[in-house]
């Protein structure tokens, strides 16, 4: 309208209200260009220009459930390519500007990783124009030289993290404050849940109780493994799947829910950690900071390590690689809210074969056979399934001839691959 693009949410979803709504939406914008042409109105210079065409198509990704990718291409937007196009009409923009972009963005210091994100924003944006006839075609991108690497996720081993876990216990003791807020036991409660429940940081800030479901194993008899938790907070990154947690979870998330009920919080609806902070953006940063004054005081990072947030779910699924009996990798990416090439891509690389000895050196067992006429002749073939401690048993063939009983021979359990 008047060379700018009018938008408006029209705050429902119901169809014939949205409908009515747009009817009533269109009429007011001619209307207001009728009575008043000039008010709000750019000239078509400004209208295609990139930073104009630009903004239109970040608001139009402005939708509900899609926050984070809005989030994260508006600031690639802003922070990079309003500067370097700012004074750019779109029908300018050539393959050599964009060329010249990401050698700009390298010389900067950006991996090729990070320049590809701001050229995705880009393209988006070239295409929203196309498909709007403000540009003929999208030019060609071209390909961004440099080798691209494989993040490796750094992770606390067990002994790391009894150090860390000592290092809350001390600074907790001690009342050290990080800009200004205590260290407290509800930190070391938060590191062990972490290891044990799969989770991102990123879920810290939607988390609630009533998220938490107590599931019990009556089978079990050690007390330890009796319960876990049952997660069904909402999505931050992937998919929405409840997350099952290793049984030590239930027993560090009792003692923060009790820690929680004596300051006043602990209800259903209260977040599991940091409830006092409504801000959760607030909230992920003291966390944060409170959680590198830990490692740096606990003194366990080598060179070239980096442990975040992030390690603690790193360290929850490396234990379960190689703590675990043949865990099923599917089973653990469903759970983890991820997926089996993530795994392999970034959580494997760190396993090395002296991690797997036992089960590169394992054997299948074979059953010891018995002669057919002896009174055990019918559980001769008989397979035993550990998993599921089920007994079946297999048809054994009648001999032909009755033979004097074969000697037993004790067989001997290979001691390298056949």
């Amino acid at each position: 309208m008047n060379g700018r693009y009018r938008i408006s949410s029209l705050k429902t979803a119901d169809l014939k209200k949205a409908q009515a709504e747009a009817k009533r939406f269109f009429v007011r914008a001619l209307v207001e260009a009728e009575t008043n042409p000039t008010k709000g109105t750019r000239s078509k210079v400004e209208a295609r220009s990139f930073p104009a065409v630009g903004k239109a198509f970040i608001e139009s990704q402005n939708i509900k459930g899609k926050e984070r990718r809005y989030n994260d291409d508006r600031i690639r937007f802003n922070k990079e390519l309003v500067p370097f196009f700012s004074t750019k009409e779109m029908t300018d923009i050539s393959s050599a500007d964009i060329g010249e972009l990401s050698k700009q963005l390298l010389a900067s210091g950006k991996s090729p990783a990070t320049t590809n994100q701001y050229l995705i924003v880009l393209r988006k944006i070239l295409k929203y124009a196309a498909d709007n006839k403000i540009i003929p075609n999208v030019p060609n991108f071209p390909r961004v030289a440099g080798r691209n690497t494989v993040t490796t996720r750094d992770y606390f081993t067990q002994e790391e993290l009894k150090k860390l876990t000592a290092a809350v216990d001390e600074l907790a003791r001690d009342k050290v404050k990080v800009r200004g807020v205590l260290i407290t036991q509800e930190l070391k409660h938060l590191i062990s849940f972490m290891v044990n429940s799969f989770l991102r940081p990123t879920d810290l800030r939607v988390i609630r109780h009533h998220h938490v479901t107590v599931k019990d194993r009556p089978e079990e008899k050690s007390p330890l493994y009796q319960h876990f938790l049952l997660l069904s907070h909402p999505a931050t990154k992937t998919t929405g799947t409840e997350v099952v947690t290793m049984p030590a979870a239930y027993r560090y998330y009792q003692r923060l829910r009790a820690a929680q009920v004596k300051r006043g919080y602990g209800k259903d609806g209260d977040y599991l950690w940091m409830p006092e902070y409504l801000n959760r953006d607030t909230m992920i940063a003291v966390l944060g900071r409170q959680f590198r004054a830990v490692v740096k005081h606990a003194q366990i990072e080598s060179k070239g390590e980096k442990h975040t947030m992030y390690s603690l779910r790193h360290s929850s699924i490396m234990f379960r690689l190689t703590l675990g009996d043949a865990v099923n990798t599917l089973s653990l990416a469903r759970n983890a809210r991820t997926s089996q090439a993530m795994i392999d891509k970034h959580y494997a690389s760190r396993l090395t074969p002296m991690m797997a000895v036992d089960e590169l050196h394992s054997f299948k067992v074979k059953p010891k056979k018995k002669a057919p006429d002896t009174a055990e002749a019918s559980e001769a073939g008989d397979v035993v399934d550990v998993a599921v401690k089920n007994v079946i048993a297999k048809k054994t063939a009648p001999a032909k001839k009755k033979a004097a009983p074969a000697k037993r021979v004790k067989a001997s359990r290979p001691q390298s691959q056949p």
